[in-house]
């Protein structure tokens, strides 16, 4: 069994890879082309808030598995080095592209050291450990951003709306492809039973193999399963036409038809 305390591989990089595999199915060309998708001052002035907070309350989602105090306190110390870095990261990437610092480049791309430390918070020992997971998370998800989102979207079309590739997909298979260096490294500071793979009598190659089984297997999974999803859900009544993808006008038209003893009541409410 591989080790995944953060959830990097078996939550972000599943969840990414099975929504864009569903995603593939779905290509609004009208809605990519609405003057809605696009970002404002005030909605990214909101998302920093929001990222603040989530800068604040990812190490206790990384180490919610954590089973004692010492395992916490590394879980705890190593996610907020990784975001710090990552910020850092970011900042430099979008620096060296935009020649200024990109607000929702530097906001994304932050969070993404937290989710690439996931799998190895628990493992990794030494600050600079971390801070360099971080690092290389803040610069791969701020490319990503930049120059991976736009290509894939003009090539095949693709609609990453949230950028999810780029913080969390990239991200959670760089936590996964760390974890393994980690382990091969590290494994020889902890007991034996702190990794299963050891703990029934294997070696450390046999754990390392475990990190990159896991890796594939969650990979493979969520592909297909996004895949025949979406098509899926495609074909169902429940796909909504693309015009009414990223806009939300036709809410004004359900609110119309209230009757009117609800609005009166809403007002006296107010």
């Amino acid at each position: 069994m591989g080790v995944d305390m953060g959830g990097s591989i078996i939550i972000h990089a599943f969840g990414c890879f099975f929504g864009l595999a569903a995603s593939y199915h779905f290509q609004p060309k009208l809605a990519a082309m609405s003057p809605n998708n696009v970002s404002s001052h005030n909605s990214e002035i909101i998302a920093m808030v929001g990222s603040v907070f989530l800068w604040m309350f990812w190490p206790s989602f990384n180490g919610a598995l954590a089973s004692d105090g010492n395992q916490q306190n590394r879980v705890f110390i190593n996610t907020n080095l990784s975001i710090a870095a990552g910020c850092i990261g970011a900042a430099f990437t979008a620096r060296l592209f935009y020649g200024k610092l990109e607000m929702t480049i530097i906001m994304n791309a932050t969070l993404a050291g937290g989710v690439a430390i996931g799998t190895c918070s628990d493992i990794i020992t030494s600050p600079a450990g971390s801070m360099w997971v971080g690092f290389i998370a803040g610069i791969f998800s701020a490319i990503g951003f930049i120059k991976i989102g736009p290509y894939l979207q003009e090539k095949i079309n693709l609609q990453d709306t949230c950028g999810v590739l780029s913080l969390h997909g990239m991200p959670g298979l760089l936590g996964g492809i760390a974890s393994i260096f980690a382990v091969a490294a590290l494994s020889g500071q902890f007991d034996k039973n702190y990794f299963t793979a050891i703990a029934n009598g294997g070696t450390t190659t046999d754990q390392v193999m475990a990190q990159v089984w896991m890796i594939l297997v969650t990979f493979g999974t969520a592909i297909f399963t996004g895949y025949f999803g979406g098509l899926i859900a495609k074909r169902s009544m429940f796909h909504a036409p693309e015009t009414l993808f990223k806009d939300d006008s036709h809410i004004h038209d359900v609110v119309s038809k209230y009757p009117q003893s609800y609005i009166d009541m809403d007002k006296k409410d107010d």
